[in-house]
């Protein structure tokens, strides 16, 4: 038998000790492919419950969720709009925090009817169909004002402010990349992006609220999870896409002259193309490497663990 009680000497002794050092079993799953009757088109996070269930039945402790980042209208979770925020399509409408449903009780039956789970494959349109909804529930179903959505912001304002900016003002440019916005938008001329600002408030105010209601929800599977003595891994995509947050709101941080891949081998005989911009990161270290410690701490709200996707990243990328 394996005597794991040799990691309880290693660099990683707290972390083991958080985890237990048992020997533990698990499953992966992508949250699109999980669904319940209550599902509106796509697998939402209190569905990830239900798998918690099951594993705590067969005795199984260990959930990886792949990419939960918001994949914008490409759908590619590998290469999201931001390596912070998640994805809207997955909110549960009827766990929506200080709203009021009754009058769009009917809107969220139609929805569910025309987009039935269980098909062989997602219909991706769930998501602008969800969008209207929510934009309804948001214009017109917020009780009141939230002291908690308040303290989500500033405790988050590293990065959702930029998130929220740069959704609305690709919003207001058909969804089109960052880098084919006007030179003020793109190279974020300050006194631009205030005019901007002023104009959309109301948009940028409904991205920000997305991710607090994702964030709430998020957390209230973690805790349930723990309480059932299943911990959640998180698969955390280390590339991210040229089109996305990060990017506009960190150029500096990116060799944007140069996309990641991987050199010729056996299977691809022209190597491979990814896309993704590598990080510079001498800019990063400038900065005290705050943009990965940032997103390692927003990430630990909602996981137990990583699975960092291409960790060798850190020590050297094909570009």
């Amino acid at each position: 038998m394996t005597d794991y009680r040799q990691f309880l000497s290693s660099l990683c002794k707290k972390q083991w000790e958080r985890i237990g050092i048992a020997r533990r079993a698990g499953v992966t799953a992508p949250l699109f492919s999980l669904y319940s009757a209550k599902s509106i088109g796509i697998g939402e996070l209190f569905d990830v419950t239900l798998l918690v269930d099951w594993c705590n039945t067969v005795g199984m402790s260990i959930i990886q969720l792949l990419p939960m980042n918001d994949v914008g209208f490409t759908f590619r979770p590998y290469d999201a709009e931001s390596t912070f925020a998640l994805e809207p399509m997955y909110l549960s409408l009827e766990s929506l925090y200080n709203v009021t449903l009754e009058p769009f009780k009917n809107e969220i039956q139609s929805l569910r009817e025309q987009f039935p789970c269980g098909a062989s494959r997602v219909n991706y349109k769930i998501k602008q169909a969800k969008f209207g909804l929510l934009r309804k529930i948001f214009k017109k179903g917020i009780k009141g004002p939230s002291a908690a959505f308040n303290k989500y912001v500033a405790d988050n304002k590293f990065w959702l402010e930029d998130y929220a900016l740069y959704k609305a003002i690709k919003e207001s440019n058909t969804n089109g990349s960052w880098e084919h916005w006007n030179t003020g938008l793109k190279y974020r001329d300050k006194e631009i992006l205030e005019v901007f600002r002023k104009k959309n408030e109301e948009t940028i105010e409904f991205h920000k609220w997305l991710q607090w209601q994702l964030y709430r929800q998020f957390k209230a599977v973690k805790n349930y999870a723990a309480s059932k003595g299943v911990f959640l891994m998180g698969d955390l995509p280390f590339l991210v896409s040229r089109d996305s947050a990060d990017v506009w709101s960190h150029q500096d941080y990116f060799k944007l002259n140069l996309c990641s891949g991987a050199p010729p081998d056996m299977y691809f005989a022209k190597g491979q193309r990814w896309g993704m911009p590598v990080y510079n990161w001498d800019a990063i270290a400038i900065h005290a490497y705050d943009y990965i410690k940032e997103k390692l701490k927003y990430a630990e709200n909602f996981y137990d663990m990583f699975r960092i996707d291409h960790v060798v990243g850190i020590f050297r990328v094909w570009s």
